[in-house]
């Protein structure tokens, strides 16, 4: 399936930059070994995490404006809503540090954990990644530069921020038309285990699905990343609406039990040409299901409506 064209070169330039990452990595075990703290941090038991209930929160320069006084009033309804845990999409948005260690988002968290919140502190979103990804040849190279950046970022939260986070989510999204090609996907699982080597904690990422990946080879790929010291999350794309109900109810079958599940509590009322618009919708959460599952996301939540 898809373009193979460049797929040589991506080998190539996949092995060269391997050697790379795995001296990178090997530096940042040796400085994750040496700091106590940071050390102590252990992968959460998948049952913890299956009996957990999290909420996404996706941080955008506007909520600079809210008081401290609002945050207050979002966490905690947000704890007395059932959640426990909020994972942050991102704490830095390309050379935007939102505010960094001691700015809005940083005492926003922290409010969070006063209230009894645990925290998944997403890494670095870089604003041009669907723009490049698409370019097979230069993935292996790009990759590598975007899980460089992912653990210098964390050790700048570990170092600078006064946070005690759980776990950390890499907001590099993770879907079947970029990652189509098969190649792509080794050169991907191959530098995602390295990279798991070196940060420190519990890991997550997330998938989506556009169904050009069968349903079975789907949910096979969820697995083979999920068995490499990640805990993925699908996104169900209730919100987004790209896939009939029926398509959409045979990826999720497809998925085994350690698999997370993100459910959607939004509807998109924008089109294609315009830009995102979207409108808080009922989450369709199980609570007989065998897998995780979060909701995305707090800015949809009745009780958020200062973030909107």
């Amino acid at each position: 399936m898809g373009d193979k064209s460049g797929t040589g070169h991506v080998k190539r330039s996949g092995t060269a930059a391997c050697i790379i990452l795995l001296v990178l990595l090997a530096a940042e075990i040796i400085h994750t070994v040496l700091n106590d703290s940071h050390a102590s941090m252990q992968h959460v038991p998948p049952r913890e995490l299956r009996e957990s209930h999290g909420i996404f929160y996706q941080p955008q320069n506007r909520d600079a404006t809210l008081s401290s006084e609002q945050w207050d009033a979002i966490w905690k309804h947000t704890r007395d809503a059932g959640f426990d845990r909020v994972m942050v999409q991102w704490t830095r948005y390309g050379e935007d540090d939102l505010g960094g260690n001691t700015g809005w988002l940083a005492q926003a968290l922290a409010s969070a954990e006063q209230h009894g919140l645990k925290l998944v502190l997403g890494l670095t979103q870089d604003p041009e990644y669907y723009a490049t990804l698409p370019d097979n040849p230069r993935f292996a190279s790009y990759w590598y530069q975007q899980m460089a950046e992912a653990i210098r970022q964390q050790r700048r939260l570990q170092d600078e921020w006064a946070l005690h986070p759980v776990g950390w989510y890499l907001p590099l999204e993770l879907d079947d038309w970029l990652f189509r090609d098969k190649s792509v996907r080794h050169e991907l699982l191959e530098q995602l285990a390295s990279t798991a080597a070196a940060l420190d904690g519990e890991l997550h990422l997330s998938m989506f699905t556009g169904g050009f990946l069968s349903p079975a080879l789907y949910a096979e790929w969820g697995d083979t990343l999920a068995h490499n010291g990640w805990h993925v999350w699908w996104q169900d794309g209730r919100g987004t609406h790209r896939l009939s109900p029926q398509v959409r109810d045979t990826y999720e079958q497809a998925l085994t039990c350690d698999i997370g599940i993100i459910r959607e509590a939004f509807k998109v009322v924008s089109a294609e040409d315009e830009d995102f618009r979207a409108e808080p919708a009922t989450p369709q959460t199980e609570p007989d299901s065998c897998h995780p599952q979060a909701v995305f996301s707090l800015r949809y939540m009745s009780w958020a409506d200062t973030l909107r």
